[in-house]
């Protein structure tokens, strides 16, 4: 079997030197880019502090000489907006039988570029027309599910908190999804969440309180 097709290895169960030298190298990268994002962390996005930054992808090194965590954060609104919409999609999904499953989540392609010699360089997804369910009131499943979206905010809405929740599967560093209450993510809350989780001692945690939303 061709080695790209076998399954990369974790970050964690790599030998202790290996995960030292992707320590240093981001360890160099956080150095040479300080004056872009910071001397806590790196991130291949582009952090410009714009209005509407509600996440972020991002690096920075564990306490010790050999964790990376490789992060992503996002403020409590769009944590909340993700969440009601994985509710409301899954219970959209289990109103569907199988077959409507598989019809319904079908991706067809067409070839969109051919070589002189009529071989298909490229193909195009088609864009299915949507299929109305007698069982949704008519609606689409995408309708359904703005539907379903709507009434959870409205009558049940999920708690909120702020976290950090560690996911060790990942083939460059540690996983780490976090949650913050605030308006925007800009480097100063980047900043925010390192020091806290590093306070905490790099581990899951949830906070007391659940988010307040206006």
């Amino acid at each position: 079997m061709s080695s790209r097709f076998k399954k990369r290895k974790r970050f964690v169960s790599l030998p202790k030197h290996k995960r030292n030298d992707h320590y240093i190298n981001l360890k160099n990268r956080i150095k040479r880019d300080s004056s872009i994002y910071s001397d806590l962390f790196w991130s291949n996005l582009v952090i410009d502090g714009s209005e509407d930054s509600r996440w972020c992808d991002f690096y920075f090194l564990g306490l010790d000489k050999f964790t990376i965590w490789n992060a992503t954060i996002c403020n409590a609104e769009l944590a909340l907006q993700d969440e009601v919409y994985d509710m409301a999609h899954t219970q959209a999904i289990s109103m569907l039988t199988e077959e409507e499953q598989e019809e319904e989540f079908k991706i067809e392609f067409v070839p969109a570029d051919r070589s002189s010699t009529g071989k298909v360089l490229t193909y195009l997804m088609v864009d299915r027309e949507r299929i109305p369910y007698e069982k949704f009131g008519g609606l689409t499943f995408s309708e359904q599910v703005e539907k379903i979206e709507s009434d959870i905010i409205t009558n049940a809405p999920p708690n909120i908190y702020e976290s950090f929740i560690t996911d060790r599967i990942y083939s460059y560093g540690i996983g780490l999804s976090i949650v913050m209450d605030v308006e925007v993510i800009h480097r100063k809350q980047i900043e925010q969440a390192i020091l806290k989780f590093r306070e905490i001692g790099e581990k899951n945690w949830q906070g007391e309180k659940q988010v307040s939303f206006k």
